[in-house]
């Protein structure tokens, strides 16, 4: 079995196998426009249909290898999640950004390729074509500039707020169980946030102007 790695990774390092007061950046039909602000986080995720028809996702249990097999077995499969920061251009505010394999491996792309290079030093394009579009999601690059330097402040106050940690742990098993109906539950955990949910971070590989 692959090593499984939670926390920073770089842009060649990732699994491409197939909630605190920060903002999120949802990513509606069309064109969205960012500017990446360090590494991926990595994490993993399942999405399951509950016993009560309802869909729900949490992130993966890996302190129970047989639980996590189960899922698997049961068709609900582990899948790699990143949490990356990013600068909202149509806000100019700073959120956190979940993605998927297919925008990671664009902006990986773009990370590996001689004329683009560091993306951190130009904004990019995602792009979100219409239900059924197949790929879902592709990555175009924008003209290499530099941050302002009116953004630094703002930055350093976001940085302080999120905690990446507490968004990307894995679940608690016995929460799992619960949720799933099995049986073996377990003892109340009383956790201090939603397991159900799907935020330490390391240097950021940026400048400002």
């Amino acid at each position: 079995m692959a090593e499984i790695v939670y926390g920073e990774v770089d842009w060649n390092s990732g699994d491409t196998s197939e909630r605190t007061k920060t903002e999120f950046m949802r990513l509606e039909q069309g064109t969205s426009t960012v500017r990446i602000m360090g590494n991926p986080i990595q994490f993993y995720i399942h999405w399951v249909d509950l016993p009560d028809g309802s869909k729900r996702k949490f992130n993966s249990p890996i302190a129970s290898p047989e639980l996590v097999k189960r899922l698997d077995d049961e068709g609900f499969g582990r899948k790699p999640r990143w949490i990356v920061k990013v600068l909202d251009r149509s806000d100019d505010k700073f959120k956190l950004l979940e993605i998927g394999s297919q925008i990671y491996n664009g902006i990986r792309a773009l990370y590996n390729n001689p004329k683009w290079g560091k993306v951190t030093e130009y904004d990019v394009d995602v792009i979100r074509g219409k239900p059924g579009t197949n790929p879902l999601y592709s990555i175009q690059p924008n003209p290499r500039e530099k941050l302002d330097a009116s953004f630094k402040d703002a930055f350093m106050q976001f940085n302080d707020s999120v905690n990446l940690e507490l968004l990307t742990r894995p679940a608690d098993p016995d929460d799992v169980k619960k949720l799933m109906g099995w049986a073996g539950a377990g003892a109340e955990t009383g956790k201090d946030a939603d397991p159900f949910q799907s935020t330490d971070s390391g240097d950021d590989d940026f400048s400002f102007e």
